[in-house]
């Protein structure tokens, strides 16, 4: 769901939100176990990561091109697939470290040499990451 520190900065400040595509829900549907990003790691669903990041970036060159700013790229922490700062490596573990799609977003981006920062955000600390959000919009 959403994080409501999160939405209300964003609102504050007028700032429209794209949502990238879940590839988890896109490549396995909606009634699927959870995975780990170990279990998700498969060149299969590397390359359907990889075709979305490519739409991903290719929005936000679009945007740019016609005088739109983007201004940050959030994802969920702890996410297998969309994971900034930490995703899960066991069934209860995590580690610092980007998801599959993060990981394939950042090589996409750093290939077309387009820069967006990048931030992991988790409900358990909304506060300290609309904060964050809040900082790069001032």
């Amino acid at each position: 769901g959403m994080i409501n520190e999160i939405v209300d900065v964003l609102r504050k400040y007028e700032v429209g939100v794209i949502q990238m595509p879940c590839p988890e829900l896109t490549y396995a549907g909606l009634l699927r176990e959870s995975q780990t990003k170990e279990q998700y790691d498969a060149p299969a669903f590397r390359r359907h990561c990889r075709q979305i990041a490519s739409g991903i970036v290719d929005q936000v060159q679009e945007y740019s091109r016609n005088g739109f700013k983007v201004l940050a790229i959030l994802g969920v922490d702890g996410s297998p697939t969309c994971g900034v700062d930490e995703t899960s490596i066991q069934e209860t573990k995590f580690t610092k470290a980007p998801g599959i799609l993060i990981e394939e977003l950042q090589s996409e981006l750093k290939g077309r040499k387009v820069v967006v920062p990048m931030k992991g955000v988790r409900h358990m600390r909304a506060s300290q990451d609309a904060a964050w959000l809040e900082k790069i919009l001032t």
